[in-house]
């Protein structure tokens, strides 16, 4: 049991740095972009990237869900091989077909997608950025089925660091704009998929069998409603923001919106731990007591990590490297919609942590409704507000759509696996960082960076002084401070 459990852990954790790596490319090339490209065509690469997302999830037709499920529960190599072929023969037949309408269509596309500007060249890209990815999905999940963990974040780690020197060569020294922000991505890709073409050759044959094409279908598909909501939630408010405020206001909040990627790896982070250890923890007796402490930890790790990425987020974007800044001067009008993003990603760090009773009670069939319902919200609010306040109205849409989704699964959950969560304590870590915030407000010119670092150490003496701390753990404190008295 302890070798599975630790195996689990290993590539679960091989896993999440492969997701997170390929998650961190794009802040990596924020100063590049921002820099270097006018804010409009910014804003139009935010649009056409929203479209790949949306389209990746279609491209593969659920068929990636499924996938795992029959090829890991198949002990036979010939009927690994039977799954392994129809599912990619399926999945270039759906790869042929939306990259051929994308490819033809593209103009039309793109007079739906952007109304300002012509980007149709941008659109026949990206639909061979689609392409690659989609048909090196199928041998990535063969490298996740037969645990070759390290192969894996090999392969991903490449394609970063070939898509980030492409990137600087294109935009830096070639000077091609956004065109060659999406031919580096296109590159990166197709050198990905030839990566991947020898699992392909091994594994890969002329089979075809409609009824395992059914099978998979019929467990794939229904993960798609709520897969495409989860996506929509994140990038449905840049084309919204496009018509509704052009293609300027839509790179400068694209630009700002990004900086969550600190908060958004916390949670990343957490997710995939997360998963293997409630479906361990779930088999002991006081695992929902565990599971309501974590959500108390979890939250204020968070908040204080809101907490600090707020107060310093103006020294941070403003650091002056050697010839630029994390983020271009023309942007920094955007920062206020900065704070709103981080606290969307603490709501859906607790709509992760919710996520136990649904799981433990196979009632995953309700998280399609859930994030429906997020998406909805979303939509009306960005409808709403971003004509009269621009993209802040965007931001507290997006906070607005998580919100809704963490108390939904909240409540649904609560239905099949009531857990006591510690709701005093957490509204205790809402009050004391808001005082912080508050006072946060007061800028002292000269003696304001030592000012947020004292208002930092304040949160942890409010957090006491409300009685946050229960007496076993600051005992728990107390002994690891005399431990290390000791040993010093």
């Amino acid at each position: 049991m302890l070798a599975s459990l630790k195996r689990l852990t290993k590539h679960s954790a091989v896993y999440g740095l492969g997701h997170i790596i390929t998650r961190v490319v794009n802040f990596l090339l924020l100063p590049l972009y921002t820099n270097y490209l006018p804010i409009g065509d910014f804003g139009a690469t935010q649009v056409v990237y929203s479209f790949i997302a949306v389209m990746t999830v279609l491209y593969t037709v659920g068929i990636d869900s499924a996938f795992l499920r029959y090829f890991i529960m198949s002990e036979d190599p010939e009927k690994r091989r039977h799954v392994f072929s129809t599912a990619f023969w399926s999945v270039l037949a759906t790869v042929s077909a939306f990259t051929a309408v994308t490819y033809f269509f593209a103009s039309a596309i793109d007079t739906f997608l952007i109304t300002e500007g012509e980007y149709a060249h941008l659109i026949r890209i990206s639909a061979f950025i689609l392409a690659f990815d989609a048909l090196a999905f199928l041998p990535f999940l063969f490298l996740r089925a037969e645990e070759k963990s390290h192969i894996y974040i090999a392969i991903k780690f490449t394609n970063v660091l070939i898509n980030v020197g492409l990137n600087i060569y294109f935009i830096v020294y070639l000077d091609m704009g956004i065109e060659g922000m999406l031919l580096a991505n296109l590159w990166a890709s197709g050198l990905t998929f030839l990566m991947t073409f020898f699992i392909l050759i091994k594994q890969i044959s002329f089979l075809f069998n409609a009824k395992e094409l059914v099978t998979l279908l019929k467990f794939g598909l229904p993960f798609l409603p709520s897969t495409l909501s989860v996506v929509l939630l994140d990038l449905i408010d840049r084309p919204l923001l496009e018509r509704m405020a052009g293609l300027e206001a839509t790179g400068i909040y694209s630009a700002n919106a990004k900086l969550g990627m600190f908060m958004a790896l916390l949670v990343t982070a957490f997710r995939f731990a997360w998963h293997p250890f409630f479906l361990t923890t779930s088999k002991q007796e006081n695992a929902k007591a565990i599971f309501s402490r974590v959500l108390t930890y979890f939250t204020l790790i968070l908040a204080a990590a809101f907490l600090i990425l707020t107060l310093f987020i103006d020294d941070i974007v403003q650091f002056q490297f050697p010839g630029f800044t994390l983020l271009g001067q023309q942007y920094w009008s955007g920062l206020p919609v900065v704070p709103p993003i981080l606290l969307s990603y603490i709501f859906y760090g607790m709509y992760v942590n919710f996520m136990v009773g649904v799981y433990l009670k196979e009632k995953t069939k309700y998280l399609p409704i859930i994030t429906f319902a997020g998406v909805i919200v979303t939509v009306v609010i960005n409808l709403i507000f971003v004509p009269r306040i621009g993209i802040m109205g965007a931001a507290y849409a997006r906070l607005a759509g998580h919100v809704i989704m963490c108390v939904m699964l909240y409540l649904f959950a609560k239905r099949f696996y009531t857990i006591r969560y510690e709701f005093g304590r957490l509204l205790k870590i809402a009050l004391c960082v808001s005082i912080v915030l508050y006072a946060g407000q007061l800028h002292l010119q000269a003696w304001e960076l030592l000012y947020k670092i004292g208002l930092l150490l304040l949160l942890p003496l409010l957090l006491f002084l409300t009685g946050f701390f229960e007496k076993q753990e600051l005992n728990s404190l107390r002994g690891i401070l005399n431990s290390r008295n000791r040993e010093s």
